[in-house]
Protein backbone atom coordinates (compact mmCIF):
# COMPACT_ATOMS: atom_id res chain seq x y z
CA UNK A 1 0.00 0.00 0.00
CA UNK A 2 1.12 3.58 -0.86
CA UNK A 3 0.57 7.18 -0.38
CA UNK A 4 0.37 9.76 -3.19
CA UNK A 5 0.17 13.56 -1.88
CA UNK A 6 -0.37 16.07 -3.98
CA UNK A 7 0.49 19.42 -2.62
CA UNK A 8 -0.95 22.43 -4.45
CA UNK A 9 -0.37 25.88 -4.13
CA UNK A 10 -3.77 28.25 -4.14
CA UNK A 11 -4.59 30.01 -7.60
CA UNK A 12 -3.75 33.66 -7.64
CA UNK A 13 -4.73 35.87 -4.50
CA UNK A 14 -5.61 39.59 -4.14
CA UNK A 15 -2.40 39.83 -2.80
CA UNK A 16 -0.21 37.94 -4.96
CA UNK A 17 -1.47 40.51 -7.93
CA UNK A 18 -0.71 43.91 -6.55
CA UNK A 19 1.81 45.60 -4.21
CA UNK A 20 2.49 43.92 -0.44
CA UNK A 21 1.89 47.11 1.13
CA UNK A 22 -1.57 47.28 -0.07
CA UNK A 23 -1.90 43.33 1.30
CA UNK A 24 -4.76 41.90 3.30
CA UNK A 25 -5.15 39.84 5.86
CA UNK A 26 -7.74 37.01 4.02
CA UNK A 27 -8.22 38.15 0.09
CA UNK A 28 -9.60 36.40 -1.73
CA UNK A 29 -8.65 35.17 -5.07
CA UNK A 30 -8.81 37.15 -8.64
CA UNK A 31 -10.41 37.05 -11.73
CA UNK A 32 -7.02 35.14 -12.77
CA UNK A 33 -7.39 32.84 -10.23
CA UNK A 34 -10.85 31.74 -11.08
CA UNK A 35 -9.34 30.69 -14.21
CA UNK A 36 -6.44 29.01 -12.80
CA UNK A 37 -9.05 26.72 -10.16
CA UNK A 38 -10.98 25.78 -12.96
CA UNK A 39 -7.76 24.42 -14.83
CA UNK A 40 -6.34 23.01 -11.51
CA UNK A 41 -9.60 21.41 -11.11
CA UNK A 42 -9.20 19.50 -14.83
CA UNK A 43 -5.48 18.77 -14.18
CA UNK A 44 -6.88 16.50 -10.81
CA UNK A 45 -9.71 15.23 -12.17
CA UNK A 46 -8.06 12.29 -13.81
CA UNK A 47 -5.83 11.65 -10.43
CA UNK A 48 -8.49 9.99 -8.83
CA UNK A 49 -7.47 11.51 -5.48
CA UNK A 50 -9.56 10.07 -2.80
CA UNK A 51 -9.40 13.03 0.00
CA UNK A 52 -8.82 16.48 -0.60
CA UNK A 53 -7.75 19.43 2.13
CA UNK A 54 -7.56 22.44 1.94
CA UNK A 55 -6.02 25.36 4.45
CA UNK A 56 -8.71 27.66 6.37
CA UNK A 57 -7.81 31.07 4.25
CA UNK A 58 -10.15 31.69 1.82
CA UNK A 59 -7.88 31.82 -1.11
CA UNK A 60 -7.58 28.02 -0.37
CA UNK A 61 -11.08 27.10 -0.16
CA UNK A 62 -12.15 28.74 -3.53
CA UNK A 63 -8.99 27.50 -5.71
CA UNK A 64 -10.44 23.74 -3.91
CA UNK A 65 -14.40 24.01 -4.88
CA UNK A 66 -14.06 23.58 -8.56
CA UNK A 67 -11.86 20.65 -7.70
CA UNK A 68 -13.93 19.26 -5.17
CA UNK A 69 -17.10 19.37 -7.50
CA UNK A 70 -15.25 17.74 -9.96
CA UNK A 71 -13.46 14.87 -8.00
CA UNK A 72 -16.88 14.22 -6.03
CA UNK A 73 -15.43 15.20 -2.78
CA UNK A 74 -16.18 16.59 0.25
CA UNK A 75 -12.99 18.43 1.04
CA UNK A 76 -11.81 19.06 4.71
CA UNK A 77 -10.58 22.28 6.07
CA UNK A 78 -7.27 21.13 8.31
CA UNK A 79 -6.52 24.34 10.74
CA UNK A 80 -2.55 23.59 10.54
CA UNK A 81 -1.92 24.20 6.67
CA UNK A 82 -2.16 27.98 7.12
CA UNK A 83 -0.04 29.99 5.22
CA UNK A 84 4.09 30.65 7.33
CA UNK A 85 3.05 33.23 9.46
CA UNK A 86 -0.24 33.17 10.00
CA UNK A 87 -3.41 35.44 9.58
CA UNK A 88 -2.04 38.67 10.01
CA UNK A 89 -2.21 42.94 9.15
CA UNK A 90 0.58 44.61 8.41
CA UNK A 91 3.75 44.28 6.14
CA UNK A 92 6.84 45.25 7.40
CA UNK A 93 8.52 42.74 9.71
CA UNK A 94 8.14 43.80 13.03
CA UNK A 95 4.42 45.76 11.86
CA UNK A 96 2.81 41.77 11.63
CA UNK A 97 -0.12 41.59 14.00
CA UNK A 98 -2.26 38.65 14.19
CA UNK A 99 -5.94 38.59 12.99
CA UNK A 100 -7.89 35.70 14.06
CA UNK A 101 -9.48 34.57 10.58
CA UNK A 102 -12.63 32.85 9.65
CA UNK A 103 -14.67 30.91 12.51
CA UNK A 104 -16.23 27.70 12.73
CA UNK A 105 -19.74 29.62 11.47
CA UNK A 106 -18.16 31.21 9.25
CA UNK A 107 -16.99 28.58 7.31
CA UNK A 108 -20.13 26.59 8.30
CA UNK A 109 -22.02 29.36 6.08
CA UNK A 110 -19.10 29.32 3.21
CA UNK A 111 -18.90 25.69 2.87
CA UNK A 112 -22.05 23.94 4.45
CA UNK A 113 -20.70 20.50 3.19
CA UNK A 114 -17.48 20.37 4.01
CA UNK A 115 -15.94 18.57 7.10
CA UNK A 116 -14.22 21.63 9.63
CA UNK A 117 -11.64 20.48 11.97
CA UNK A 118 -12.91 20.56 15.35
CA UNK A 119 -10.00 23.14 16.60
CA UNK A 120 -11.30 25.85 14.82
CA UNK A 121 -13.25 27.88 17.38
CA UNK A 122 -16.16 30.17 17.04
CA UNK A 123 -13.45 33.43 17.04
CA UNK A 124 -11.14 32.58 14.71
CA UNK A 125 -8.95 29.78 13.55
CA UNK A 126 -5.79 31.52 13.92
CA UNK A 127 -5.16 31.52 18.06
CA UNK A 128 -1.78 32.70 17.56
CA UNK A 129 -0.90 36.08 19.44
CA UNK A 130 2.35 37.05 17.18
CA UNK A 131 3.30 36.61 13.75
CA UNK A 132 4.52 33.20 13.33
CA UNK A 133 8.52 32.73 12.40
CA UNK A 134 10.58 30.59 10.38
CA UNK A 135 11.38 27.63 13.37
CA UNK A 136 7.85 28.07 14.53
CA UNK A 137 6.61 27.17 11.06
CA UNK A 138 8.86 24.13 10.42
CA UNK A 139 7.58 23.03 13.55
CA UNK A 140 4.02 22.97 12.63
CA UNK A 141 4.92 21.39 9.29
CA UNK A 142 6.41 18.41 11.57
CA UNK A 143 3.31 18.16 13.34
CA UNK A 144 1.28 17.71 10.29
CA UNK A 145 3.89 15.57 8.91
CA UNK A 146 3.12 13.05 11.85
CA UNK A 147 -0.50 13.49 11.63
CA UNK A 148 -0.77 12.79 7.66
CA UNK A 149 1.16 9.17 8.95
CA UNK A 150 -0.98 8.78 11.69
CA UNK A 151 -4.05 9.12 9.60
CA UNK A 152 -2.59 7.01 6.67
CA UNK A 153 -2.01 4.30 9.22
CA UNK A 154 -5.56 4.69 11.15
CA UNK A 155 -7.33 3.88 7.96
CA UNK A 156 -6.05 0.30 8.61
CA UNK A 157 -8.06 -2.58 6.14
CA UNK A 158 -10.24 0.36 5.23
CA UNK A 159 -7.09 2.15 3.06
CA UNK A 160 -7.96 2.10 -0.91
CA UNK A 161 -5.49 0.63 -3.05
CA UNK A 162 -3.46 3.73 -3.30
CA UNK A 163 -4.58 6.70 -1.29
CA UNK A 164 -4.05 9.65 -3.12
CA UNK A 165 -4.72 12.47 -1.02
CA UNK A 166 -4.50 16.62 -2.61
CA UNK A 167 -3.69 19.13 0.01
CA UNK A 168 -4.62 23.06 -1.16
CA UNK A 169 -2.37 25.13 0.62
CA UNK A 170 0.30 27.89 0.45
CA UNK A 171 3.92 28.64 -1.29
CA UNK A 172 6.13 28.80 1.85
CA UNK A 173 4.18 26.29 4.00
CA UNK A 174 4.23 23.59 1.08
CA UNK A 175 8.23 24.06 1.02
CA UNK A 176 7.67 23.76 5.34
CA UNK A 177 5.74 20.10 4.47
CA UNK A 178 8.41 19.42 1.66
CA UNK A 179 11.17 19.52 4.47
CA UNK A 180 9.55 17.72 6.32
CA UNK A 181 8.71 15.15 4.78
CA UNK A 182 11.73 14.19 3.06
CA UNK A 183 13.87 15.41 6.43
CA UNK A 184 15.67 17.59 4.60
CA UNK A 185 15.98 21.97 5.12
CA UNK A 186 18.41 22.99 2.32
CA UNK A 187 15.62 22.32 -0.25
CA UNK A 188 14.46 25.85 -0.68
CA UNK A 189 17.61 26.85 -1.99
CA UNK A 190 17.41 24.09 -4.65
CA UNK A 191 13.66 24.92 -5.98
CA UNK A 192 12.35 27.74 -7.90
CA UNK A 193 9.32 29.92 -7.37
CA UNK A 194 5.95 28.32 -6.28
CA UNK A 195 3.66 28.98 -9.24
CA UNK A 196 -0.06 29.50 -8.58
CA UNK A 197 -1.89 26.21 -8.70
CA UNK A 198 1.24 23.99 -9.43
CA UNK A 199 0.88 20.51 -8.41
CA UNK A 200 3.94 18.87 -6.50
CA UNK A 201 3.75 14.83 -6.05
CA UNK A 202 5.09 13.01 -2.81
CA UNK A 203 4.88 9.24 -2.63
CA UNK A 204 5.40 7.47 0.58
CA UNK A 205 6.30 3.63 0.22
CA UNK A 206 7.59 1.31 3.23
CA UNK A 207 7.29 4.56 5.68
CA UNK A 208 9.64 6.51 3.31
CA UNK A 209 8.96 9.37 1.32
CA UNK A 210 10.25 10.41 -2.41
CA UNK A 211 9.46 13.59 -4.16
CA UNK A 212 8.20 12.78 -7.98
CA UNK A 213 7.73 15.92 -9.71
CA UNK A 214 7.74 19.62 -8.45
CA UNK A 215 5.73 22.92 -9.22
CA UNK A 216 4.23 21.24 -12.52
CA UNK A 217 2.09 23.75 -14.28
CA UNK A 218 1.44 22.36 -17.34
CA UNK A 219 -2.53 22.78 -17.06
CA UNK A 220 -2.25 26.21 -17.22
CA UNK A 221 -1.64 28.64 -20.47
CA UNK A 222 1.41 31.09 -20.49
CA UNK A 223 -0.10 34.23 -19.95
CA UNK A 224 -2.27 32.44 -16.72
CA UNK A 225 1.35 31.43 -14.95
CA UNK A 226 1.46 33.64 -11.73
CA UNK A 227 3.60 33.39 -8.32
Amino acid sequence: MSLSLFLVRHAQSANNAQDESLRIPDPPITPLGCRQAQRLADALAPLGLTRLYASPFLRSIQTARDAASRLGLQPIIHRELFEQGGCYRGFALGDRHPMPGMGRSDLQQLCPTWEIDPKIPEGGWNTLDHYEILPEARERAKRVATWIDFAYGELGDRRESGERWGMVIHADFKLRLLEALLRREDLEEHLGEVVNTSISRLTRSHGTWRLDFWNAHQHLEPEEVTT
